[in-house]
């Protein structure tokens, strides 16, 4: 028996919820798919839509999703498939799962973690998801499996209907590097810490910078090591090396960093230089222009032409499947 406790059944911002990449299992453009709005990106009357889905509960194995095709969604709907016996997901949590989406038209499976595809996740707080999926979130517990019916613009702006199934694998924590002092040469600033563990310079640096990316280890955590395609959760400050000022930091914002590594979303110096760190740990990265946002004439960036030194905390890296 499937068991089901519907979470919500009014309109819902999918687009805060359902993350759907850019590229399907085998890197394909999911636009090219033929994915349609299936109907759905309007209010309306009728049944939950996801009262017509039957989705597996063995949470060992890739979940089937069954319906008959097409789905339309008139609201966004939620639901728990099978219930976690993990901890209550609480605000600010930030969450790793494995999922894949359907498209509602279709019933074509445009993207799966079982198939290949990246680890996902977000941090649970209301104006980073909206309040509808915050109070979806926070009646769930880790280890869940849930679906959510709902729309996702594309690239083009087009709203398609689509079905997330994920399975939640667990909490990112602590949400600061934690491990064994490292070896820094002692070129470049040392780095004072926080009590919440977020980096400071202790002044700004001297001489000329280095002529190549460069990757020092300030701490040595104890985890996994990262690996190209994980889905990395990091939290970062960013300074100039020509005066030393800060021009970025996620612990500002309160909220850790994400990306896929190793798919060019990302400057590359942080796809080329975290990979083979153990998930704790802490490094500076003094990265060049060639590494960062190009040479001065050549982008429009606020940052092309400089060096950059940033401080980042590894605290998680999910894995594809092997």
């Amino acid at each position: 028996m499937i068991r089901r406790r519907t979470l919500l059944t009014t309109a819902l911002a999918a687009s805060a919820v359902i993350g759907l990449a850019a590229c399907s299992e085998d890197g394909s453009d999911p636009e090219a798919t033929g994915a349609s709005d299936a109907g759905g990106g309007s209010e309306g009357g009728g049944p939950p839509a996801l009262s017509g889905v039957t989705i597996s509960e063995d949470l060992g194995a890739e979940p089937t999703v069954e319906f008959s095709a097409p789905l339309s969604i008139s609201a966004a709907d939620a639901e728990v498939v099978v219930p976690g016996d993990g901890a209550t997901i609480a605000e600010g949590d930030t969450l790793i799962w494995r999922s894949l989406y359907v498209d509602a038209s279709s019933g074509e499976t445009l993207q799966s973690w079982w198939q290949g595809a990246p680890a996902g996740g977000l941090q649970v707080t209301a104006d980073g998801v909206g309040q509808a999926a915050f109070d979806v979130f926070t009646t769930m517990t880790v280890g869940s499996r849930f679906a959510m019916a709902g729309w996702q613009q594309d690239q083009s702006g087009q709203a398609r209907a689509l079905i997330q199934v994920a399975d939640i694998d667990r909490v990112v924590e602590p949400l600061r590097a934690e491990g064994e002092p490292g070896d820094p040469s002692g070129d470049f600033p040392a780095v004072t810490l926080g009590e919440d563990g977020a980096p400071a310079l202790e002044g700004a640096p001297e001489g000329d910078p280095p002529s190549e990316t460069t990757r020092e280890e300030l701490i040595v955590g104890t985890g996994d090591a990262t690996r190209e395609g994980d889905y990395l959760v990091m939290h970062y400050t960013g300074w100039s090396w020509a005066d030393g000022k800060q021009f970025d930091s996620s612990w500002d914002r309160g909220a850790p960093f994400s990306f896929v590594q190793g798919n060019g979303k990302v400057i590359a110096g942080w796809d080329q230089n975290l990979l083979d760190l153990p998930v704790g740990s802490q490094v500076m990265l003094v990265v060049t222009p060639a590494d960062g946002y190009g040479e001065e004439g050549e982008s429009e960036h606020e940052l092309a032409g400089q060096t950059l030194i940033f401080v980042i905390d590894v605290l998680d890296a999910a894995h594809r499947t092997d």
